[in-house]
């Protein structure tokens, strides 16, 4: 077996090994791409493959922050996180886990990274963490040293069970309005969101500022922006995130963003809906047609 570093050439197939051995995902070319190529700081470096009988049986994706966002570079410059990985089913218990994991924690050692994590890299991940339906997975990281520092839920809704409660349309949230956002709205939004949550989101609603027409929802109060809400942008089936100004949170506006959202899916021909990396359990229980919940561990390892 050799590993080498992963290389256009080999993306089909490792797509294909991903969508055959995450028996609970489906990995799009535009999501491989989205945590690979197109995520600014991806590094060949911490990309690697391996390579069996000239067949690719293993891959391991590790990032470190290198470029974006730019004011977080510096702060996180010990950290490194490890997005996805993978082994063909019928080579595992051969210890290519184990080669990936050594080779890819050396040159991250190498490059001054003091902790890694598994797996949230918010913008250019594709999970928050591990599903804890992945059982070998799981122990073979905490075999590895790897520890429990967090957990998150995605909630998946079918929409076509989906609909607005009653209460939810009879919600009266005057003065304020709530609107399909439009292409003017852009500068206003994203500076709200920078400063009212983070970058990350911020980068999040600008995907979604790029579509023809805007994939989010806004809420107003006196021509100032109160809330927003995201549809469609990092992956076409994701909803947020959402967040909503501290002053005028618990009067049904973050409902009305979220309801609105959810219909613009439905509306669009969007059959599954995925509110990924949440930890707001009660909030997202009162949509209809929730038919699966996924429970993530955030993991962290010290490598020196």
């Amino acid at each position: 077996m050799k590993l080498v570093e992963f290389e256009e050439s080999y993306f089909e197939e490792v797509r294909n090994l991903l969508n055959l051995s995450l028996s609970e995902d489906f990995i799009s070319d535009r999501s491989l791409k989205r945590i690979t190529f197109n995520d600014p700081n991806y590094d060949k470096r911490y990309a690697l493959v391996a390579i069996e009988n000239e067949n690719i049986v293993g891959f391991v994706l590790g990032v470190k922050r290198e470029r974006a966002p730019e004011e977080l570079v510096e702060a996180q410059k010990e950290l490194a996180w490890i997005k996805v990985f993978a082994v063909r089913e019928d080579y595992r218990n051969k210890g290519i886990a184990t080669k990936l994991f050594e080779e890819l924690e050396g040159r991250l050692k190498d490059s001054g990274t003091k902790k890694v994590r598994i797996a949230d890299f918010p913008g250019w991940t594709l999970f928050s963490g591990v599903d804890l339906k992945y059982q070998d997975a799981l122990a073979f990281l905490l075999s590895r040293g790897f520890k429990k520092v967090g957990e998150a839920v995605d909630y998946e809704i079918d929409l076509l069970n989906f609909y607005i409660p009653k209460r939810v349309l009879k919600m009266d949230v005057s003065p304020a309005v709530v609107r399909k956002a439009e292409k003017s709205d852009k500068n206003k939004v994203l500076s709200w969101v920078k400063s009212e949550f983070s970058v990350f989101w911020e980068y999040e609603a600008s995907v979604g500022f790029e579509y023809d027409k805007p994939k989010l929802w806004i809420a107003e109060d006196k021509n100032e922006i109160i809330g927003f809400s995201v549809y469609s942008a990092l992956e076409p089936h994701w909803f947020g995130p959402i967040g909503v100004s501290t002053k005028t949170r618990l009067k049904g506006i973050g409902s009305l963003l979220l309801f609105n959202c959810l219909k613009s899916m439905r509306e669009e021909g969007q059959r599954i809906a995925v509110i990924p990396w949440t930890s707001h359990l009660f909030f997202y229980t009162q949509v209809p047609g929730i038919n699966k919940i996924r429970h993530y561990w955030i993991l962290e390892k010290t490598l020196f």
